[in-house]
């Protein structure tokens, strides 16, 4: 019969390592989370800034109608109609490389998360692998357990 010292030693040791791997598969979950929050912060961030620069761009080109319109000047045709398309364009773009810059930095972000998560699978999966192993190799190192008592020998 073990003695009650080593099997509580056993049940101590397992009970570690399988808390050990519960903490890092943890750790993955919530480095995750934080990175999926991360992302969805800076979406809401882009399609802010997004909305700010085409509000901007609307700002300038009424300016420059209006300045136009007060000088008399003809909106349809010649010079005052390229340089609002410019504008236009200019405008178009900057947004469209807010919302693409944005989109990337909240993809890396996810991407991140998914590696930690993985992280955390893995090292918990180590974790338990090599507590198993060590407690596997003692138990069968001689033919006996370390954490039990072997009675033939006494």
């Amino acid at each position: 019969m073990p003695e009650p010292v080593s099997t509580t030693l056993l049940i101590t040791a397992i009970a570690g390592t399988a808390l050990s791997a519960y903490g890092q598969y943890k750790a993955g979950a919530d480095q995750k989370a934080a990175f999926d929050y991360n992302a969805k912060v800076t979406e809401k961030e882009t399609n802010q800034a997004e909305y700010d620069s085409r509000t901007r761009l609307r700002r300038l080109m009424s300016t420059q109608r209006s300045l136009y319109a007060k000088a008399g000047v003809d909106l349809s045709t010649g010079s005052p109609l390229l340089l609002l398309a410019e504008t236009a364009g200019e405008g178009e773009r900057e947004a469209l490389s807010i919302l693409e810059g944005g989109e990337s930095s909240a993809a890396l972000q996810r991407i991140a998360g998914r590696q930690a998560k993985t992280a955390g699978i893995i090292g918990a999966g180590s974790t338990l692998l090599t507590g198993i192993g060590t407690r596997g190799t003692n138990f069968f190192k001689k033919g006996r357990s370390p954490y039990i008592a072997n009675r033939s020998q006494e």
